[in-house]
């Protein structure tokens, strides 16, 4: 689909509004903006930048996913590996060194997320039981990262995880495919396969409810929590299982006590995601959240409460979204060592705040870390 076509399918493209303020620019950083990343000489590690400037870079020896602030050690990051991993990491961002390194449980694999507890106590990560292919969460000391439970996630290949604001309750992004370590990538269960979005309780892994999706092939994959417990999540559909070549929503919320909202509309934006958005990241200042479709090339914008899209970018590649309060702007990465950042209210791009870093290719998910 051209450009101009796809301007003119979403009734001409981004909203106006305004920019950066000038007191938000005049402060001296106290964000990091921190990602996996490869490099062009093969090496894995984590990157971070603050201000806008390359803060430093540590090799970890293998492909990175998700990254995660320590809630008791802001100057730490906790990098976790893309599935089927074994070993996680703390990095302290300071020193550039690892601080601590955990592993999987025998016969378990990481599967790319986790999230800290509300009150920083545990952390919980999304992990598979690698010889009865169930998923599973399991719960660590957030400060010695020793393992102290393990619930089931409620389904297959859970990936993406968050903490309510309520401090009680976890969801659960269970994608619903069956993958072992020894056939990589390939889906094992696509004739059955059940993707799920599961609350459970943070104290106890007990399922407190869960939702489904109508279409059968379509995987829950990420997802992201508004302050007031709305949760947006994306989805990657294996189309050539689903058997037909419907356009299918990728994109919806979630509200408590409510049924699964997608975002069915434009059908032109449904296209051009091409069956896939890889990550998602809510603003709550302007009830917005954000889409990114690495095969698309695109992110896209929906207003969290009426559905209404809002805007969209294109940028080759990308993946990584997150939302830096302190330049009130979503901030995108792409695997080209590309940074851009849209103006959280009128979603222009502030094209002189390009960055471009041509060694590091930037992973999937960008964390965007308050320093205080």
């Amino acid at each position: 689909m051209k450009r101009r076509d796809l301007l003119v399918a979403v009734g001409g493209g981004l909203l106006l509004g305004s920019s950066l303020s000038s007191a938000a620019a005049s402060r001296v950083s106290r964000e990091r903006w921190i990602s996996a990343h490869g490099g062009e000489s093969g090496e894995f590690g984590v990157g971070w930048l603050t201000g806008g400037e390359l803060g430093g870079t540590t090799s970890v020896g293998f492909r990175g996913h998700a990254v995660l602030q320590h809630p008791s050690r802001p100057d730490s990051a906790v990098f976790l590996p893309r599935r089927p991993g074994k070993v996680a990491l703390e990095v302290d961002l300071l020193a550039g060194e690892v601080r601590h390194r955990f592993t999987a449980a025998e016969d378990r694999h990481f599967y790319g997320h986790g999230c800290f507890s509300v009150d920083g106590t545990v952390l919980y990560t999304t992990e598979s039981h690698v010889s009865v292919g169930t998923g599973l969460v399991t719960v660590r000391d957030a400060n010695t990262y020793e393992r102290l439970e393990e619930w089931s996630s409620h389904g297959i290949g859970p990936h993406d995880l968050a903490a309510l604001p309520d401090g009680k309750t976890l969801v659960v992004a269970n994608g619903g495919i069956l993958t072992r370590p020894e056939t990589g990538r390939r889906a094992l269960n696509l004739p059955t396969m059940r993707s799920s979005l599961c609350y459970l309780d943070a104290g106890t892994g007990l399922l407190l409810d869960e939702f489904f999706v109508a279409e059968p092939k379509a995987s829950i994959r990420h997802l992201d929590v508004a302050r007031d417990g709305t949760v947006a999540f994306a989805i990657q559909l294996q189309r050539d299982a689903s058997g037909h070549d419907r356009l299918v929503p990728l994109v919806g919320v979630h509200r408590p006590g409510a049924a699964l909202e997608l975002f069915e509309k434009p059908a032109a934006i449904l296209h051009q995601l091409r069956d896939y958005v890889g990550s998602v990241a809510i603003c709550d200042q302007g009830r917005v959240a954000g889409f990114a479709s690495p095969r698309g090339n695109l992110v896209v914008f929906y207003h969290v409460d009426s559905g209404a899209l809002l805007g969209y970018h294109q940028l080759r590649d990308v993946c990584g979204l997150a939302v830096s309060r302190e330049r009130e702007a979503f901030v995108l990465s792409n695997s080209f060592g590309e940074i851009r950042e849209l103006d959280w209210i009128s979603l222009q791009e502030r094209k002189h705040q390009r960055l471009r870093l041509p060694d590091f290719r930037w992973d999937n998910h960008l964390l965007v870390a308050s320093l205080g």
